[in-house]
């Protein structure tokens, strides 16, 4: 399984849209600003090859924060799991829609993960007294296919939250989405294990802070030169025709507050602190693909019971 679902990859040249469920959202949010050091790190936390991998995938572990046998439903059918809400579990937790997924057996890379409209709604921790909950839902597919040495990965996803913040209990309302292509070589090796190469291109965004164009171009990810970092590469983000450009220097410059080179419209600007997630092997990720792992191990078990 971990072979299977968790390795992916990548593509030269921006991805159109076809109009799935991520294009309905990317193309109704403004041109995301890109003219200050703050715009450009923001981006440059979640513009990367891996870390969007991760990011339009989380809806699986959400499956992993239950212990609820029953609820939601997880069957089995040959090389197809399904999660299915419509119920309560033990938590008190809402389940809604439904998660399909869809692989060529135990030993092939391709697999597809469909999104119809599935998520949760629970309790708002510290809103209790006004009722407070908060609701995530996922739609669109995130697809993967390839060989063991070099994966390509494709995601159509959009997020729906809404309901009140946990700490200020304000009402929220947000998209967030990513239409999006990539591959990655290394990939049989598993996530943060030995050296990976990721490619990719596409467009992401919220309904927040507005939509960007994204590139990685050969951002290496090796924990035995750089735990903290990518090793080399760059990821180009593009938005109201501003261009910023962030190379990844671990091989040359491995430091602990994870360290990046950008610059803004062809200017040279110095480093940027705290872009941790261009890194598979940073904790962000991590926690994102041991999650995945745990989590679809457990829709593997509770299916077979």
């Amino acid at each position: 399984m971990r072979s299977r679902l968790l390795a992916v990859v990548a593509m030269s040249g921006l991805w159109v849209g076809c109009g799935g469920p991520a294009a309905e959202a990317l193309n109704k949010y403004k041109p995301a600003a890109l003219a200050s050091e703050t715009d450009v790190k923001l981006w440059a936390s979640r513009a990367s090859a891996p870390n969007i991998y991760a990011s339009a995938n989380v809806a699986v572990t959400l499956i992993s924060s239950g212990q609820d046998p029953n609820c939601p439903v997880i069957a089995e059918d040959g090389n197809t799991t399904r999660v299915t809400g419509g119920c309560t579990d033990t938590k008190g937790v809402e389940w809604f829609g439904s998660m399909e997924l869809v692989s060529e057996g135990e030993d092939s890379g391709n697999t597809r993960i469909t999104y119809d409209g599935f998520g949760y709604q629970k309790a708002v921790t510290g809103c209790e007294a006004s009722g407070g909950k908060a609701q995530l839902i996922f739609e669109g597919t995130s697809k993967v296919t390839g060989s063991k040495s070099k994966r390509d990965f494709e995601v159509d996803i959009r997020l729906d939250v809404s309901g009140q913040s946990e700490g200020s209990c304000t009402t929220i309302s947000a998209t967030s989405a990513w239409e999006y292509k990539g591959t990655v070589d290394g990939a049989d090796t598993g996530f943060g294990d030995g050296k990976q190469t990721w490619n990719g291109s596409g467009r992401i965004g919220d309904s927040q802070s507005g939509v960007i164009e994204v590139e990685t171009k050969a951002e290496v990810v090796d924990g035995s030169v750089c735990d903290s970092e990518a090793a080399s590469g760059s990821t180009t983000v593009k938005s109201g025709g501003h261009t910023a450009v962030i190379q990844y220097d671990g091989a040359t410059d491995c430091e602990d507050s994870s360290t990046v080179q950008w610059s803004l419209d062809g200017k040279a600007s110095g480093e940027l602190e705290g872009v941790r997630c261009s890194a598979v092997s940073g904790p962000t990720f991590s926690a994102w693909s041991l999650a995945l792992l745990g989590a679809l191990g457990l829709m593997r078990r509770r299916a077979r019971r």
